[in-house]
C-alpha cells in the first residue's frame, strides 16, 4: 500500500488508536493533518511521523462546529484536497440507567464520539468527493454487545455505526467509500481519563484478555493496519462495511466480572 500524495485527515491523533494510526500512514509517506485537543500529547506523535511526512498540527475541540469547519478549512488551505478521513476521537465514562449524572455524561459522550463525527464528515465530503477519497469511523465492539455501566458509550458507538452504513449508502454514486472498524478491549488513555485506577483497568484488561478466543488484547496497531488497509485501494469495492478487531470476543460474548 502506498500513500505518497495522500492527504489523511485523522482525530484523535494525540493517543491510543488515533495516534498508532498517524504512525502507520507517516510510514507510508502520507500527508498528514493530525488533530487532538491535547496539544502535549498531539506534539509527541507528531514527533514521531514529522521525519516520514508532511504535517500540519491542529489543536481543536471537535464539540465547537467552528472548530470543525476550521480543521477542514486549514487541511485544505495546507495540502489543497483530504482523500482519507479517519474519525477517531473518541471519550469514555461509565454510565448506567440507574446513575444520577447519566444525561450529563450521555451528553458529553454523544458530543464527542457521535455528533463530531457527523459533523467532520459532512464539512469534509465535498473535499472527499472531489478526491473520490474515503472515511474510516473508529467504532467499537461494545456497538454490538454492551455491559453493565457502558450505556452511553455503547448507544454513541452503536450510531457512529449506523451512520457509516447511511452515509456509505448516499456517498456511493460520488465515488466515496466509508466504513468503520470495531476494536476488542484495548489499553487505551480512555479508562484512567474516565477516572478508573489504573489498577482496576488493569485487573479488566487482564480478565477480558483471558477470555477471549486469541487470549490477547487488542493493540493499536492492530487496529490501524485495518485503517490503513480499508482506506487503500486495495479495498476499493469495500463501503458500509465494519470491520472487528477483537481477537475473536463477540464470538464468544463479551464476559462480565460484576
Amino acid at each position: 500500500m502506498s500513500f505518497v500524495n495522500k492527504v489523511v485527515l485523522i482525530t484523535g491523533a494525540g493517543s491510543g488508536i488515533g495516534a498508532a494510526t498517524a504512525i502507520a500512514f507517516a510510514k507510508q509517506s502520507a500527508k498528514l493533518s493530525l488533530v487532538d485537543i491535547i496539544e502535549e500529547e498531539l506534539n509527541n506523535t507528531i514527533e514521531v511521523c514529522k521525519n516520514g511526512s508532511e504535517v500540519l498540527k491542529i489543536v481543536a475541540d471537535l464539540t465547537r462546529d467552528y472548530e470543525v469547519k476550521r480543521i477542514v478549512s486549514d487541511t485544505i488551505k495546507k495540502f489543497g484536497k483530504i482523500d482519507v478521513l479517519v474519525n477517531c476521537a473518541g471519550i469514555y465514562f461509565p454510565a448506567g440507567i440507574l446513575d444520577d449524572k447519566l444525561i450529563d455524561k450521555f451528553d458529553k459522550i454523544i458530543a464527542v464520539n457521535l455528533r463530531s463525527v457527523v459533523a467532520l464528515t459532512n464539512n469534509a465530503v465535498p473535499a472527499l468527493i472531489e478526491s473520490k477519497g474515503c472515511v474510516i469511523n473508529v467504532c467499537s465492539i461494545l456497538a454490538k454487545f454492551t455491559t453493565k455501566q457502558n450505556l452511553a458509550y455503547s448507544i454513541s458507538k452503536a450510531a457512529v455505526l449506523h451512520f457509516t452504513k447511511c452515509a456509505a449508502l448516499e456517498l456511493a454514486e460520488k465515488g466515496v467509500r466509508v466504513n468503520s472498524v470495531s476494536p476488542g478491549v484495548l489499553k487505551t488513555k480512555l479508562q484512567i481519563r474516565a477516572g478508573i485506577s489504573e489498577s482496576q483497568v488493569n485487573a479488566g484488561l487482564d480478565f477480558v484478555a483471558n477470555s477471549t478466543p486469541l487470549k490477547k488484547l487488542i493493540e493499536p496497531q492492530e487496529v490501524a493496519d485495518v485503517i490503513l488497509f480499508l482506506s487503500s485501494d486495495n479495498a476499493r469495492s469495500i463501503t458500509g462495511s465494519d470491520y472487528e478487531v477483537d481477537g475473536g470476543l463477540l464470538l464468544s460474548g463479551l464476559p462480565s466480572n460484576n
